[in-house]
């Protein structure tokens, strides 16, 4: 799991809901009147409905806490931790195909760019078995992956 600015693993949500924007304003402001420690927030939208994905600053125990709030707001269906991944951009001049697959993270090249993705310790071990080969890298920081099963 990813550290945070603070040194503490950022927990990630998965909150599913529907009711349009009037769901969303009420998701914001609880996570605001709460002063829950969001690090980083994306919103998506699928036949199902809306989709949150939070990212907290804080101790597991406490985001489990967030999480049974979240869950009990009305427009909410599901609410339950997600796994964590993380992305990278990466241009080398250096066979990537070895190290991704020693790494454990998945990757593939689209035009010149290698585009790999993984749990955050494998793609540090990965960019660091590429070495002096990298010639740039974009790392976007953790994205969340929804668990099998559901929520709370």
């Amino acid at each position: 799991m990813p550290e945070s600015a603070t040194g503490v693993a950022l927990n990630t949500i998965e909150v599913r809901f529907t009711g349009g924007m009037l769901a969303l304003n009420r998701l914001l402001m609880t996570l605001q009147n709460k002063r829950m420690p969001v690090a980083g927030f994306t919103l998506g939208n699928d036949r199902d409905g809306m989709r949150a994905t939070i990212l907290l600053d804080c101790q597991p125990e406490p985001a489990l806490r967030y999480t049974a709030l979240i869950s009990a707001l009305e427009d909410v269906s599901e609410a339950g931790p997600a796994g964590t991944i993380e992305m990278a951009l990466v241009e080398t001049s250096r066979d990537w195909r070895k190290p991704a697959q020693q790494s454990g993270i998945e990757a593939h090249e689209d035009d010149g760019t290698v585009v790999a993705s993984g749990e955050p310790e494998k793609m540090d071990a990965f960019l660091v078995a590429l070495g002096d080969g990298v010639e740039d890298v974009v790392r976007v920081g953790p994205l969340a992956r929804p668990e099998a099963g559901g929520g709370v």
